[in-house]
């Protein structure tokens, strides 16, 4: 086998980066070199030793191959124009997305299925299309020697935000979820930037870094929050999580999936017809913290089932 170097191009979201990096483990496995490109998941390097993680600003042509994730969106986009006119027999697109349209532009290089997570589509991938001869879903991830798994079981991560304020549930309903669980022995610990804090009436932990948080997140117990890069962050280190999403459709592909978790959903029944969009504008309202509280006593009992 002649040894390549893979040049892979992830979307920006710190989920997006995690789930590229079982792309470039997989061919890390198959005795290729492979190096990671996003805007700010080099502060996680010293969590992916194998696999070299730069800057986009670093990004050169020195490759034999490139492999990007499609996002229209700059600076991604123009770098993408820009390979395709000088290397085009050595770039592979890959389109995220759900879909069996095949209008969606570079589709049909991955063909991903909606009824699976992405992370189990990246596997088939590189089983079936790269034909590798020992695909995993894990991305390499090492965890530090000094850290203890589940060392506070109790301490339950929640993150309210995410990339879009129509992905999130209600702040209201965190902040009585959090309640509850300290009523019944549980330590609630917000996860915000700095920007988010000002906005929300919690105590927020703070971090230096994102290896900081990455640290913090490995020796809690579990993480509820929606659909982001922290809840696909906890899955990666192990931890059970519970997501709440709006849309069931889009919770099967872009679930965190290393590790087994919850997604909350609202009923099919609440209709997104074309100029109503009920779901969209009221989906917050059908997901209860009862429910949520549910779930989560039911994650937490399978969690230290599976442990004993």
């Amino acid at each position: 086998m002649n040894k390549q170097h893979y040049a892979i191009f992830s979307c920006k979201g710190l989920g997006d980066g995690l789930i590229s990096l079982i792309l470039a483990h997989n061919l890390v496995q198959e005795g290729h070199e492979a190096t990671l490109f996003h805007p700010f998941l080099q502060e996680l390097q010293g969590w992916f030793p194998h696999i070299p993680i730069r800057p986009l600003a670093e990004a050169t042509e020195d490759y034999d191959h490139f492999f990007f994730f499609y996002e229209k969106l700059p600076p991604l986009e123009p770098l993408l124009r820009a390979y395709e006119k000088k290397f085009k027999e050595k770039i592979c697109v890959l389109n995220p997305i759900a879909t069996t349209n095949t209008d969606y532009p570079y589709w049909e290089n991955g063909q991903f299925d909606g009824h699976i997570p992405f992370v189990d589509n990246l596997y088939y991938f590189c089983k079936r299309t790269l034909s590798l001869s020992a695909p995993t879903k894990k991305n390499g991830i090492c965890i530090p020697t000094h850290l203890i798994k589940n060392k506070y079981p109790n301490r339950v991560i929640i993150h309210p935000t995410s990339s879009r304020n129509g992905k999130n549930w209600s702040p209201k309903k965190y902040i009585s979820l959090a309640k509850k669980l300290e009523k019944v022995g549980f330590t609630p610990a917000w996860i915000l930037t700095p920007q988010e804090q000002a906005l929300w009436p919690v105590h927020a932990e703070t971090f230096s870094s994102l290896s900081d948080l990455a640290s913090y997140i490995y020796e809690s117990g579990v993480m509820i929050g929606n659909d982001s890069g922290i809840g696909h962050l906890a899955s990666c280190l192990g931890l059970r999580t519970l997501t709440i999403c709006r849309n069931a459709d889009s919770a099967r592909f872009w679930r965190p999936a290393w590790t087994q978790g919850y997604v909350l959903t609202p009923p099919k029944w609440l209709p997104n017809l074309k100029g109503l969009r009920y779901r969209d504008k009221y989906w917050q309202t059908t997901i209860s913290v009862r429910n949520v509280l549910k779930t989560f006593h039911r994650m937490v009992m399978e969690d230290r089932a599976f442990l004993r």
